[in-house]
């Protein structure tokens, strides 16, 4: 199993257009192979930050999810969306 934590912080601006395209993730997302969960999560005391908690049945699965039309097509609208560039983080469960 990989779990991801990908961080997203929105232009003051753009809090609704970002919902917009993270939100379109979500349902070709949880159809695709190896898709354990895949969240995506605004935080409540700070209405720009988006984080997405997700787990993978593996590095292969996540690998093709990442290359997917649907995540591709979000990622270049992305720029104009971020305060910053997100941070995807990749873990292992140890315990």
């Amino acid at each position: 199993m990989v779990r991801v934590v990908a961080l997203f912080k929105a232009k003051p601006d753009k809090i609704e257009e970002l919902r917009e395209v993270l939100t379109a993730f979500v349902g070709p997302t949880v159809k695709e192979k190896g898709c354990v969960f895949y969240q995506l999560h605004q935080n409540l005391a700070d209405p720009t930050d988006f984080s997405f908690l997700e787990e993978w049945e593996s590095e292969e699965d996540l690998n093709a999810h990442s290359r997917s039309e649907h995540i591709q097509s979000g990622r270049k609208k992305l720029p104009d969306l971020l305060s910053a560039p997100g941070d995807v983080r990749r873990y292992k469960l140890l315990l």
